[in-house]
């Protein structure tokens, strides 16, 4: 669905939103090339002590590759609304649902490796930083919804 996005609060964040998933794929590039040279990986949150196990390797790969899905769509939706004045909320919300949804298994998924309690300002931060993240969700279905 496309048409002139009618909430300011969309447009603040989805900046936000746009931003931080420039970060976040600037991160994972480098992570990637970390990996290619066959280096550790770095995360923005820190491993639990003694590193991850190599048998998290699938994982933090796997959740990497639907990060990467996630940020194209975002920065294509961000760029869109921002550019070109169109809402595009489907892939808003495609790109929102995958990153939420990477960002819950990941946060659960490293919980019991002992790395939130290593970490806990690290993990927090991450938290925090992704938190305008569900109100622009939010806005997004509620907009979607409106409009049907």
């Amino acid at each position: 669905m496309e048409e002139k996005p009618h909430s300011t609060a969309i447009r603040y964040l989805a900046s936000y939103y746009g931003i931080l998933q420039s970060f976040h794929l600037l991160l994972l590039a480098r992570a990637g090339w970390f990996l290619m040279q066959g280096r550790m990986l770095p995360f923005p949150a820190p491993p639990p002590p003694g590193g991850w196990p190599q048998s998290a390797l699938p994982f933090l790969l796997g959740m990497g590759l639907v990060d990467g899905f996630a940020i194209g769509l975002g920065l294509a939706f961000v760029y869109s609304l921002l550019f070109s004045d169109t809402l595009k909320s489907t892939i808003g919300l495609i790109s929102l649902t995958a990153a939420l949804s990477s960002g819950i298994v990941y946060l659960i998924g490293t919980l019991p490796s002992g790395a939130w309690g290593a970490n806990p300002a690290a993990y927090l931060a991450v938290l925090i930083l992704f938190s305008p993240v569900l109100p622009l969700y939010f806005l997004l279905i509620k907009h979607s919804l409106r409009d049907q």
